[in-house]
């Protein structure tokens, strides 16, 4: 027998009215205590062990202290007039009772009604596990422990030496060891910091090394919050272990804080997670720091440092989500509830304002509009990005296992995460259609039907929307030489420098060959004597044959070696830039020919390399118009195809997309030439997205070639 069949046992005949002809009791146990927000006196008061707590005016405050369980209704409006000098009467009081009733646990209930509650509440629970039902898997509890107040009352007296000064300061020069440890390898930390939520490199070994190590220091983390809670007079009601976007966590309910702390105490509390974090952080980057490389001991501690230090330092910080630095946020700003309160007033003002709803909106002083409107957009992309970001990653860290089946239930996580927001959007839609459907019906008249009508078909079949043509680019100078040793030699002069302009025929390199230099000095020595022979030999018509031969051999061999002696100087073919850095380290340096020794590129004038789509080169033709996109410019460039690459090429391995999946194959690409003037924004290797014009089509002829390919593609 079951606690319900016990209940039903026991309590069959007594209904719940019977249990309630007593009038109201206010619970002893509630806490409660005056605060000011934003210049305003409010009371918050909270039962022990109830998830939220009430923020009432002191009039209502008042009135709730007035309920003894003796008093009547016309009593208590009698006495609450007489103390305030505001007439109440007795329904005033029976409403606002009865709203109490109906949402809190601020009243007395004797056993009997206790037991009447937990049946009807064990009923509705029962119901709902007669079906599978998530409703937000994004935070799944999986135990509560009602006792932590009695763990951490264990624990106070030998951790209240954190909350004096002293360790304060020690704790703060800590801190500042900590970075001075950090300081050669605060790159590589910071990097892997982010790097080690990349859960689809890791193994089936390090994902359960990293569940736990996160679950267990998530549980420092808000063991502190309780501990400095119980620190400054509050009691903790309750400790949770939950999955929070399936990571372990924990969370201590610290809200007793904020009914019975100052502000300084509800800010203490609210850092005091971070700042375990950054001590056991700094303890193991002292292991680190000390021990040698390849210990194990070292690679914990390093992985310690990333789970409790930048990251999600970082993370916690982020006011738009509510952590600890949302609830810091708050209090520094004085604003209770932001999140919920911006989104309830952006959501109310759109539903009126733009779309025409009945909605209240609450009122929101005028120079805080703007931060509320900001808020709620920058709150709002970033829960759902974050979503998204989970979903996705899930489906990352899945097909490290299953490549072809991942997506499967990475699309069912995603549909369970984004169910909620699905269905509010889908009973937005049915209001807003429900609320505009008899003003549209009456909107169309005869004319009006027509009008839109012929509307519809002009936009349908009349060819006013430009057809383009997609495909990635990069740059490349019009005109490129490279220049080559043609002789062998030591590099004994560069004149020209990287980025330096140069003219045609400046000299950029000079070689020296001591034995080419030998050689043609002799060689022209020789041509010389073999010259004065000639002429000798014709004024005595003696061996004027022989002579005149040895000239010529000479001769040739002259202006040979004289031809190789002028290559010993580089010079620039076309006026350009230099490109090749660092072009003094190859003084000294012997060279072979042939050997690559600087380039020079003109550029005055870019060649866009486009890289057109085998199954989309057939829509397109020499002096199309183009539309080029830099990724690193705001402005767009215009041009003229100028030629068409005429076999296939292979994409830049960097314009490329990586294709995910095995059956996807990516297409063969055809180049497409687009001259470019630059007007000085332009840099060799910029890549981007170009568009090139087609021509004109309507949506109906859109529609019909993309019907009539695929039909062709399959029935040939």
């Amino acid at each position: 027998m079951n606690i319900l069949e016990a209940l039903d046992v026991a309590l069959p005949e007594l209904p719940a009215k019977t249990a309630r002809k007593s009038f109201p009791k206010l619970d002893p146990r509630v806490i409660a205590k005056e605060h000011l927000e934003q210049g305003v006196p409010v009371v918050l008061a909270k039962m022990p062990g109830s998830d939220n707590f009430l923020r009432l005016t002191p009039e209502q405050w008042r009135l709730l202290q007035l309920f003894d369980g003796k008093r009547t209704y016309e009593e208590v409006a009698e006495a609450l007039t007489e103390s305030t000098a505001i007439p109440f009467t007795a329904d005033d009081v029976k409403e606002f009772s009865s709203f109490l009733r109906e949402n809190t646990d601020f009243f007395f209930q004797t056993p009997l009604e206790k037991n009447i509650t937990l049946k009807q509440k064990l009923g509705a629970e029962r119901h709902k596990r007669n079906r599978f039902n998530v409703q937000d898997i994004t935070n799944i509890v999986l135990h509560r422990w009602p006792q932590a107040d009695d763990y951490l009352s264990r624990l106070k007296p030998y951790f209240e030496f954190v909350y004096t000064p002293w360790f304060t300061v020690l704790t703060l020069c800590f801190f500042a060891l900590m970075v001075g440890m950090w300081a050669n390898k605060f790159a590589d930390i910071w990097r892997d910091s982010f790097e080690f939520y990349n859960f689809a490199d890791m193994t089936a070994w390090d994902l359960v090394e990293f569940w736990f190590l996160f679950g267990i220091l998530a549980f420092f983390h808000e063991s502190a919050h309780g501990m400095t809670c119980k620190h400054f007079g509050a009691n903790v009601e309750k400790m949770e272990f939950l999955l929070m976007y399936f990571e372990p966590t924990f969370v201590c309910d610290v809200t007793p804080i904020w009914i019975v702390g100052d502000r300084k105490a509800r800010l203490a509390t609210i850092i005091s997670g971070i700042w375990i974090d950054l001590i056991i952080c700094a303890f193991a980057t002292t292991i680190w720091w000390s021990t040698p490389v390849g210990m194990g001991v070292h690679n914990f501690a390093y992985k310690i440092i990333l789970v409790t230090g930048i990251g999600v330092t970082l993370l916690n910080l982020n006011p738009l989500i509510k952590l600890d630095g949302y609830y810091m946020f708050s209090e520094l700003t004085g604003e209770v509830d932001l999140k919920e309160r911006s989104t309830v007033y952006v959501s109310g003002w759109v539903r009126k304002h733009i779309f025409g709803l009945p909605a209240e909106v609450e009122y929101i002083p005028r120079k805080r509009r703007v931060f509320y409107i900001v808020y709620a957009f920058l709150s709002g992309v970033y829960s759902y990005a974050l979503i998204a970001f989970v979903a996705v990653f899930a489906y990352h860290v899945l097909r490290s296992y299953t490549p072809d089946w991942a997506w499967l239930p990475a699309l069912a996580i995603a549909a369970l995460m984004f169910k909620s927001r699905l269905r509010a959007f889908g009973r937005f839609m049915k209001l807003l259609y429900l609320d505009k459907k008899e003003r549209v019906r009456l909107w169309f008249t005869p004319a009006r039907t027509v009008a839109v009508g012929a509307l519809a078909a002009i936009l349908l079949f009349a060819p006013i929307w430009p057809e383009f043509i997609e495909g990635r680019f990069v740059l490349e100078p019009a005109h490129r030489a490279v220049l080559r040793a043609e002789v062998p030699g030591v590099v004994e002069q560069v004149p020209a420098a990287e980025g330096q302009a140069v003219s045609q025929g400046s000299l950029l390199l000079r070689l020296q060959n001591l034995q080419l230099e030998s050689a043609a000095a002799k060689a022209d020595a020789e041509f010389r004597v073999a010259t004065a022979r000639s002429m000798a030999a014709g004024l005595h018509y003696a061996g004027l044959g022989s002579a005149e031969r040895e000239r010529q051999r000479a001769q040739v061999q002259n202006r040979t070696l004289a031809d190789e002696l002028g290559r010993l100087r580089i010079t620039s073919p076309i006026a350009g830039v230099v490109l090749t850095p660092r072009l003094d380290d190859l003084v000294g340096s012997y060279v072979t020919a042939g050997t690559k020794l600087l380039e020079v590129a003109d550029t005055s004038n870019f060649m866009a390399r486009i890289f057109i789509p085998e199954f989309e080169f057939r829509n397109v033709h020499v002096g199309a118009n183009v539309r080029l996109q830099m990724q690193s410019e705001i402005s767009t460039f215009s041009g003229v195809l100028a030629s068409l690459g005429p076999v296939s090429t292979a994409i830049d391995p960097g314009l490329g997309e990586k294709t995910q999946f095995t059956g996807i194959t990516p297409p063969q690409f055809y180049a497409g030439l687009v001259m470019l003037r630059n007007d000085g924004e332009l840099r060799e290797g910029m890549t981007g997205m170009a568009k090139i014009f087609v021509r004109r089509r309507s949506v109906a002829a859109f529609a019909g070639r993309f019907t009539w390919d695929q039909v062709q593609r399959r029935f040939w």
